[in-house]
């Protein structure tokens, strides 16, 4: 029986590609994003402004919900393209999502769902943000320190995942764009305390935040279930991004 042997060069080169399909495979990431956005079988929600492209884009990241959530999720995306901006929400895998150990596959997940929009012929790849709620804020704040070709960050009563959220506060002097905190005063989840942390941080590293504390009535669920808020938001996309 014959052994194929490789160069010494090569067998490493081979072992680590072996390497990293393993590790790829046992952790769950697909290699490449794969999104439907129509049917019952849709992964992703698309939704595109009137008019001629390119356009600006953003992707929203919610929080920790359930699937039966889909009419929230298509309501928001039909208000953000109403702004003019192309809306893109990536559907996480609800089943993995609930534990504090799968932040950091959702992180993936997400920085994969901007590599699909910045793949689309008509986004304009330099106005590009991103926007979550709660964990999906928490996870809008990690993978805006890790990529460089983001416009703006949108975070609305981020989640205080332990250790995630400390780590990710004590980065922030990567954070190379503008960024939009919002909260509710009376937030029950205890998001307010975390707003006035990342504020606090980025305003030490000299970072342009601009930061809303409500006092309106909502708590964390403001941004899902009210709108007082929305013109704030119009603002800054009008400012930032369009």
């Amino acid at each position: 029986m014959r052994h194929t042997r490789f160069p010494s060069g090569h067998r490493t080169l081979f072992i680590f590609i072996l390497l990293a399909f393993f590790i790829t495979q046992s952790y769950g990431i697909p290699a490449t994003p794969d999104y439907i956005i129509s049917g019952e079988e849709a992964n992703a929600l698309l939704c595109r402004p009137e008019g001629k492209g390119p356009f600006a884009a953003v992707i929203w990241s919610y929080g920790r919900v359930e699937k039966d959530k889909r009419g929230g999720w298509q309501r928001m995306c039909e208000a953000l393209a109403s702004e003019g901006v192309l809306a893109f929400i990536p559907i996480r895998e609800i089943e993995r999502s609930l534990r504090p150990g799968d932040i950091p596959y959702n992180q993936a997940e997400l920085s994969r769902a901007v590599d699909y929009l910045k793949g689309l012929p008509d986004v304009d790849l330099s106005r590009v943000a991103l926007m979550g709620h709660s964990r999906g804020g928490l996870l809008t704040l990690m993978v805006g320190l890790e990529r460089k070709d983001l416009k703006a960050l949108i975070i609305t009563a981020p989640a205080d995942v332990r250790p995630y959220f400390s780590q990710s506060v004590a980065r922030v002097s990567r954070v190379n764009v503008p960024v939009f905190l919002l909260v509710e005063e009376g937030d029950e989840m205890g998001s307010l305390g975390a707003v006035n942390v990342l504020d606090q941080a980025l305003r030490n590293q000299g970072k342009e935040v601009h930061t809303i504390r409500y006092n309106r009535g909502g708590g964390h669920y403001l941004f899902l279930r009210k709108d007082y808020w929305w013109d704030d938001l119009r603002a800054f996309l009008r400012e930032k991004l369009l």
